[in-house]
């Protein structure tokens, strides 16, 4: 009873002068996420192992850091890539 009682007291409500249901189409600015353009660039490979020599296996170790560290190489690449998709 109780519910029909609140049922006819929204629908009395609902019939005022205006009458009918008003529909408003509202545009709402929403951010989405978009995928990075930039390509990953390729990791060197693991330093393996290391010569028996000591100048030698630290001229390895050098070689391998050379190319993490040097210019245009993976770091440098990589900093691109976080200064094109705004990695922070």
């Amino acid at each position: 009873m109780k519910r029909a009682l609140v049922l006819c007291a929204l629908l009395a409500g609902c019939g005022g002068e205006e009458g009918g249901i008003r529909i408003e189409r509202v545009e709402v600015p929403v951010e989405v996420q978009k995928p990075c353009p930039a390509e990953r660039p390729l990791r060197p490979g693991p330093l393996g192992a290391l010569n028996p020599d000591t100048l030698k296996a630290l001229a390895q170790t050098l070689a391998k850091l050379a190319e993490y560290s040097d210019d245009g190489q993976y770091a440098d690449q990589a900093e691109s890539v976080f200064d094109i998709c705004e990695v922070q």
